[in-house]
């Protein structure tokens, strides 16, 4: 009867590292077998979203740093230049001496302060999706 028990456990461990191996091996098949397009070199080369924003403000990052420190005491932790509701913003990240952190929101062409939000404690800022490519924010 032990030896029936262990044949059977050597059989069920048996199985369950071949279904393991295959499932492991579809998936290295399925992310590494994705066809590539091929590179290529134009003779028209398209402005990055960045350089479009950044023809687009009339204040730069400094001066938006400048006047989120007049808004918020603290340090700054990050800032960037974005787009939020279809308007060219600078997001300033500052962390306060409690050690929370506030998004303060400026207007990228006239400099004014659109908002003012203190952000939700975790360290992560991808709830407001400010930061990284390709993110517009809102809550």
């Amino acid at each position: 009867m032990k030896k029936l028990y262990l044949s059977a456990l050597v059989v069920a461990i048996a199985l369950l590292a071949g279904v393991a191996f295959y499932y492991a091996s579809a998936q290295n098949q399925m992310t590494t077998e994705q066809p590539r397009p091929p590179s290529i070199t134009g003779s028209v080369k398209a402005p990055s979203r960045a350089s479009i924003l950044a023809s687009l403000a009339k204040i730069d990052i400094l001066k938006a740093i400048e006047i989120a420190k007049g808004q918020q005491a603290g340090t700054i932790i990050g800032a960037n230049l974005g787009e939020r509701d279809g308007y060219v913003v600078y997001n300033v990240v500052v962390l306060t001496a409690d050690g929370s952190s506030v998004l303060v929101i400026i207007d990228a062409g006239n400099g004014n302060v659109l908002s003012v939000t203190k952000l939700p404690l975790g360290g992560r800022f991808g709830r407001f999706g400010h930061f990284g490519p390709g993110k517009r924010g809102g809550p």
